[in-house]
Order: C-alpha cells, then sequence, then structure tokens
C-alpha cells in the first residue's frame, strides 16, 4: 500500500510503501484541540479523545499550529484510529487540510515542521514509515527543535 503525507510548504511529498493493514478511515469532527498531539472528536453522538500517533516531545507551538491546520480544513476530517490504550484514550491520525483538495497527516505535518519527535512506539502506527522520514527531513533542514 502507498501512504503519502504532503510535509513541506514547498509541496513535496513523502511517500513510504508499508505491507501491513490499514485501519478502516472514518469520518469525524474535531471538537476541540486539547494539546498539540491530543484532540476531542465526535461523530453522532459518540465522542472521542484522540491522541495522534507517533509523536511525542511537542514544542509550545505545535498546539496552535494543530489549531490553525484544524481550522482552515473541512468540518469532518479524515481519521484513523489505530487503537486504545489502557486508559481508554484512542490513538490515531486526522488529515486535514494544507490547500484545497489536498489533505495531509496532521502527526506527518507535525514532525515535518520539527514540532515534535518520533515517539518511542512509532512503528505501531499505520504510516510510521513516512513519520520516520518527516522526521528525517526536518533534522536534516534544522527545523523546530532540530535547530540548534
Amino acid at each position: 500500500m502507498i501512504f503519502n503525507i504532503g510535509c513541506s510548504q514547498s509541496n513535496n511529498t513523502i511517500t513510504a510503501f508499508r505491507d501491513s493493514g490499514i485501519p478502516e478511515t472514518e469520518y469525524w469532527q474535531v471538537e476541540s484541540v486539547v494539546s498539540g498531539d491530543r484532540l476531542k472528536v465526535k461523530n453522532g453522538f459518540r465522542q472521542r479523545t484522540l491522541q495522534l500517533c507517533g509523536v511525542d516531545n511537542l514544542i509550545p507551538e505545535a498546539k496552535s499550529y494543530l489549531e490553525k491546520q484544524v481550522k482552515q480544513s473541512h468540518e469532518v476530517l479524515p481519521t484513523i484510529f489505530a487503537g486504545k490504550d489502557k486508559e481508554g484514550i484512542w490513538y490515531g491520525d486526522v488529515w486535514v487540510r494544507i490547500v484545497e483538495g489536498q489533505e495531509e497527516s496532521a502527526t506527518g505535518l507535525l514532525l515535518f515542521n520539527g514540532l515534535g519527535r518520533l515517539s518511542d512506539d512509532y512503528y505501531n502506527c499505520p504510516n510510521a514509515d513516512s513519520f520516520k522520514l518527516a522526521e528525517d527531513l526536518a533534522r536534516e533542514q534544522k527545523l523546530g527543535i532540530w535547530n540548534d
């Protein structure tokens, strides 16, 4: 399967290949951005807390960046739930609109812009290969947390 996440303001696209199955894409509305890596989402009467999969150690600007991405997106976003932790928090990803007609992984964008680092368990996430590539590119370009 091919996963695309556009992680650049200059329209570069990262493409990664992965053999494992992907959870089904659902469409959920974002009620609020709790932090740079956590959202409150709803679908009808169902409500969930969604932890973005694969990202950790966020810088303070991550929350405002995610809020901006959600605000400029459609009301209902493509969402993948990869699983649920012991506390009942769902983890997965949402796709936000970066330009008209192009939606991209919120996690991938955070990583590519250097607003966070890969979590230790990122390899359990759908798009793990793309997330690794996004972080590597941010590190090469010395963006955000990599600018030292």
